[in-house]
């Protein structure tokens, strides 16, 4: 009897343990848990609203990067200052590239108050007659902004011209 007593208290004992010790450790696992599902939840609200904030950021890089891209077209087709060789030299690439000859280039600085300062050029050419529509297409489509004024045209064979073009080439 003395023996099942104490098996009893002995039970008693390691019940009234676990309950102690679910009350010391299970109690506070618990309130730790709950603590760190709220950090967990602060966490995740501070993460949306870093993507969102890079997700901005990154709309914007590729904002300036287009804005970069058309700056660089902008200034090629209206460059700072008159920058006349690189304008002798596009204007002789566009002629030969169209079959030209370009004989004579004469230049002309023009302000004028709706369209700004320009570059007056006047141009002889020599060459085939069907290589005239390339060559204007080619002034329209140049990186410098230009502007044919006038064209004059003298038939010299059934398929030569010589030809003077006048023309405005943009500056700022």
């Amino acid at each position: 009897m003395a023996q099942a007593r104490s098996s009893q208290l002995i039970s008693i004992l390691l019940l009234l343990l676990i309950v102690l010790g679910s009350v010391f450790f299970v109690v506070p696992l618990r309130d730790n848990i709950a603590e760190l599902r709220g950090e967990k939840e602060t966490e995740a609200t501070a993460l949306a609203e870093l993507q969102t904030e890079y997700d901005e950021l990154n709309a914007l890089s590729q904002e300036i990067s287009k804005s970069e891209a058309t700056q660089d077209a902008l200034q090629k087709a209206v460059p700072a200052g008159v920058g006349q060789d690189d304008l002798i030299l596009e204007l002789v690439d566009i002629a030969e590239n169209s079959g030209f000859e370009a004989r004579v280039m004469s230049f002309s600085l023009r302000t004028d108050k709706d369209f700004g300062n320009a570059v007056g050029v006047s141009m002889s050419l020599a060459g085939d007659y069907d290589d005239l529509i390339e060559f204007l297409q080619s002034i329209e489509g140049a990186d410098r902004l230009m502007q044919v004024d006038s064209i004059s045209v003298q038939l010299t064979s059934t398929s030569t011209i010589t030809f003077s073009v006048s023309l405005e080439a943009y500056y700022q």
